[in-house]
């Protein structure tokens, strides 16, 4: 027998449990107590990050970049495609897509002429694969 203001109140038994009323609701997930319904609504309307050749397109600085033997490198969008680019130099111009990398680091890629162009965090090259050499090292974007 439990006690209720004073009076005895009889258990009741289901199953062999005893069903017990619960006093006070559950708490509010964390982050949530406190928001507002507008700011619930605005959170969720946030668009997903992006992903894929989405992130890395991105990521890719734009602009000159002063490289080493005072080579400069312009890494601009390509007009009739958003989702690809043009390097060029004053000796060469290459037109490249956008690669996935596991590492995060930028890769653009000319597959038909085996170049490509590597950023990571502030820092950027272009190499020819198939030469196996750098054309440009050591690349800062200009301020």
């Amino acid at each position: 027998m439990s006690k209720a203001n004073g009076a005895a109140m009889p258990a009741v038994q289901t199953g062999g449990q005893q069903d017990q009323a619960i006093a006070d609701p559950p708490a509010p997930a964390p982050g949530q107590f406190g928001k507002a319904p507008a700011a619930q609504a605005a959170q969720a309307q946030q668009p997903a990050p992006l992903t894929g050749i989405d992130y890395v397109i991105s990521k890719v600085k734009r602009g000159d970049f002063l490289c080493a033997g005072a080579v400069t490198i312009n890494v601009s969008d390509a007009a009739d495609n958003p989702r690809e680019f043009v390097i060029k130099s004053k000796s060469f111009e290459f037109r490249m897509v956008p690669v996935v990398t596991a590492s995060g680091a930028v890769r653009l890629e000319n597959e038909a002429k085996g170049v490509i162009w590597l950023q990571v965090a502030n820092r950027a090259m272009l190499m020819n694969q198939k030469k196996g050499q750098r054309m440009a090292a050591e690349c800062l974007a200009k301020t």
